[in-house]
């Protein structure tokens, strides 16, 4: 009986993780920047600088000005087409150690169908587009 219900466990795994195999994604902000403190938001839609999003396999990232901050997935619930991704990230700087890096929670929900996305991260809480971006050769 235990070797039949290790199977199955393995069975049941091995599915699971073929079906939640990871969706490459890259959106922006390219309507409206939205910052959020203390239960207030603030929506600027003249003057802002867009934001870029993207996930790389098991990767998200933020880049925001004139850098980028990023960090491997530490959370992922998907269902019907929408994922819910947590991420560690930090600034990525030149010859650092991650050790060295002061990380920010980054959570973003990503709606495939929709091609949309939404994520919180250091003070923001954007709403995004993810369009559909053909590969380069």
């Amino acid at each position: 009986m235990r070797r039949l219900t290790m199977y199955s466990l393995i069975g049941l795994f091995g599915l699971s993780s073929t079906a939640l195999q990871a969706q490459d994604f890259t959106c922006g902000n390219q309507e409206a920047q939205i910052s959020c403190a203390e239960g207030a938001c603030e929506i600027e839609t003249d003057s802002f600088t867009p934001m870029g999003l993207s996930r790389r396999g098991e990767i998200l990232e933020i880049c925001a000005y004139s850098g980028c901050a990023n960090g491997p997935i530490t959370s992922r619930i998907a269902s019907e087409g929408v994922e819910l991704l947590q991420a560690r990230v930090a600034w990525v700087k030149h010859q650092q150690d991650d050790a060295d890096r002061d990380w920010e929670l980054l959570s973003v929900i990503h709606d495939a169908g929709e091609k949309v996305a939404q994520m919180r991260w250091g003070g923001f809480s954007n709403v995004m587009t993810c369009p559909v971006v053909e590969p380069t050769p």
